[in-house]
């Protein structure tokens, strides 16, 4: 019985078609790895980005500050764009759950609510919160209960839309309220308590109001806009990193996928309308 082994040409034969078949194996593999990065690129972080800025959007567009104090909306600016960790805090009548302990005070329709940043654990990133106090008595900007909304956050950026319609970086509706916000019309109180002082003052000149005449032109003072103690818009760029139950997903030179969301959400309840007061219409009609 001959015994015949592979030749040389045989050999290299198979190792060609075993080479060929491994590197259609690993192309396929890459392909699927890659199309599974795509698709939790596009599903996972795609979906938590937009629904922080939906829930961000809901609280900011049920600000409110008529009557409540001088504590009702204030931004911090820490940093600029993909670094910064900026701070908002407002009042708003958007739903917010029920507190734990019997709240005397809090009548379910409005609340404090705020976002901010936490440094994480073990990976780096940072933490969104979102804090909600009940009690609006105490420093209702700065207590509250504070649940995590997303552990991958690499940075977020907020600007606040002024009366002249540029960006500011920080806001603060104590420096531009009255002292005394406990009405309506915090301002057009303030103007009336001034001209009480002014009347009672007989050494004071008389201080001029809107509709008056100016002496020394004749003409009627112009009624000026009242000042805004809130932005008329937020603009709210979140920086998230994808992930998924393993951890961070990395590019092609090991560096986290960041993704960018934005939104600019309208404040109309910053604007104020001035209504003519019924009885003070029929009073000069009869003149």
């Amino acid at each position: 019985m001959n015994e015949r082994g592979f030749t040389l040409i045989e050999i290299v034969v198979v190792l060609a078609i075993f080479g060929f078949v491994m590197m259609a194996s690993y192309t396929i593999l890459t392909s699927t790895l890659e199309a599974d990065r795509r698709i939790q690129r596009a599903t996972m972080t795609g979906k938590v980005g937009e629904a922080i800025l939906n829930q961000m959007r809901r609280d900011l567009q049920g600000a409110v500050w008529r009557g409540l104090g001088q504590e009702v909306f204030r931004g911090e600016d820490r940093g600029d764009e993909d670094s910064a960790e900026d701070v908002i805090d407002f009042l708003t009548t958007a739903p917010v759950p029920t507190p734990d302990d019997d709240i005397s005070n809090w009548t379910g329709e409005i609340s404090s609510v705020g976002y901010a940043l936490r440094p994480g654990e073990d990976s780096g990133d940072l933490i969104l919160f979102r804090r909600v106090e009940w009690d609006l008595e105490s420093d209702p900007l700065d207590q509250g209960s504070r649940s995590a909304l997303y552990d991958r956050v690499k940075a977020m950026d907020i600007h606040y839309l002024d009366e002249e319609g540029e960006w500011a970086r920080e806001w603060d509706a104590k420096s531009l309220l009255p002292e005394e916000n406990l009405s309506d019309f915090p301002y057009l109180d303030e103007r009336e308590q001034l001209g009480d002082e002014e009347e009672e003052s007989d050494d004071s000149e008389p201080v001029l109001q809107p509709g008056d005449i100016d002496p020394t032109t004749g003409e009627v003072i112009p009624e000026e806009p009242l000042p805004l103690p809130l932005p008329r818009a937020v603009q709210i760029v979140l920086y998230l990193h994808y992930g998924n139950e393993q951890g961070r997903i990395l590019d092609a030179d090991d560096q986290p996928l960041v993704e960018r969301f934005s939104t600019i959400v309208p404040l109309l309840v910053s604007d104020q309308i001035l209504v003519e007061d019924p009885l003070l219409e029929s009073e000069t009609g009869n003149f």
